[in-house]
């Protein structure tokens, strides 16, 4: 749309930030900065659209929601659809990510499954409680991750950590908020793990993150 063993694909995602409407650009962090003075020198990758698919368990009808950046980080801003759920609803959340400058469209969901220990995704917002957030007693919905490393392939290290494609969705009170989504890429650092079983509690609390931004992207919800 800078956690464990060297990429596969020796490359990152371009990174990606929609705040109030506007979409800022940036090449990778200062972590991303300090690992290519390492030896591990990761090309960009353009990502032009982050697509949310939520699905009642139990059957129902699906909601989608689409952020879309149609130059990649060319000058024009992206745009994102709103999030429309239905109260006391539980359902599994697919994230997906691609780059549609490419022909046939890329579709980049692929490489972070294949790079699943160096990926980790945070879901936030003023209408969000879960694991990386601080408790929120104004919540509208509260999310659990449903998905592990292992789901995408054997673990070269031994815990087996979220990834965040896959997740929990439950919502419990009407009203609208924001529904907040960054992609964090977490390759080795010094041959050692930057992505830790603690990182959502770290980004709740509001301190740093290892890593770079892969994409971060504010959606704005309603539960009716």
């Amino acid at each position: 749309m800078s956690t464990q063993r060297v990429p596969p694909l020796a490359r990152s995602l371009a990174s990606l930030s929609l705040a109030a409407g506007l979409v800022l650009f940036g090449g990778c962090d200062e972590g991303q900065q300090e690992d290519d003075h390492h030896g591990d020198n990761h090309e960009t990758e353009v990502l032009t659209t982050v697509r949310l698919t939520f699905t009642p368990q139990g059957g129902g009808d699906q909601a989608t929601a689409t952020f879309i950046d149609p130059d990649g980080d060319g000058g024009m801003s992206g745009s994102a659809e709103s999030i429309v759920l239905a109260v006391d609803v539980t359902y599994d959340l697919q994230l997906e990510f691609f780059n549609e400058l490419e022909d046939p469209v890329e579709d980049v969901t692929l490489e972070i499954e294949e790079e699943a220990e160096e990926h980790l995704t945070l879901i936030g917002g003023s209408a969000v409680e879960g694991p990386a957030t601080a408790a929120n007693p104004d919540a509208l919905v509260v999310h659990a991750y449903a998905d592990t490393e292992q789901d995408y392939g054997p673990n070269a290290v031994d815990e087996d950590l979220p990834v965040g494609l896959v997740n929990t969705i439950t919502t419990q009170t009407m009203g609208s908020g924001t529904f907040t989504v960054m992609l964090r890429h977490l390759p080795e650092l010094n041959g050692l793990p930057q992505k830790r079983a603690d990182l959502p509690s770290v980004w709740a609390s509001g301190e740093a993150l290892p890593g770079e931004v892969d994409v971060d992207v504010e959606f704005q919800l309603r539960v009716q």
